[in-house]
């Protein structure tokens, strides 16, 4: 049984690498059909335009991350709150059956 799983597994890493490594050639093949092409060259409103992209792209993942936290943090509060309560509630208790 091991042997068999053995050989699965080298089967199946095999299969992954010879994967990615068709696919790779494939793109180089089209990198060098277009190098040199006028197609293949940005002017430079072009490079500016993809710049800016790049620039509100990395906004708008800080923005989504400060949100994620804010919403993390009102978790947080709610459940402390919550947990203050329960302490209240215990303490009352205890107090309750002093007297």
């Amino acid at each position: 049984m091991k042997k068999y799983s053995v050989i699965m597994a080298t089967l199946f890493a095999s299969s992954l690498f010879l994967t990615a490594c068709g696919g790779s050639g494939a793109n180089t093949r089209s990198m060098n059909a277009n190098r040199g092409a006028p197609s293949a060259h940005v002017n430079a409103a072009q490079a500016e335009q993809y710049a800016r992209q790049q620039r509100l792209e990395g906004r708008e993942v800080k923005l989504e991350n400060m949100k994620r936290r804010q919403t993390t943090d009102a978790v947080k509060e709610g459940a402390g709150a919550v947990g203050s309560v329960v302490d209240v509630m215990h303490g009352l208790d205890s107090l309750r059956g002093l007297f």
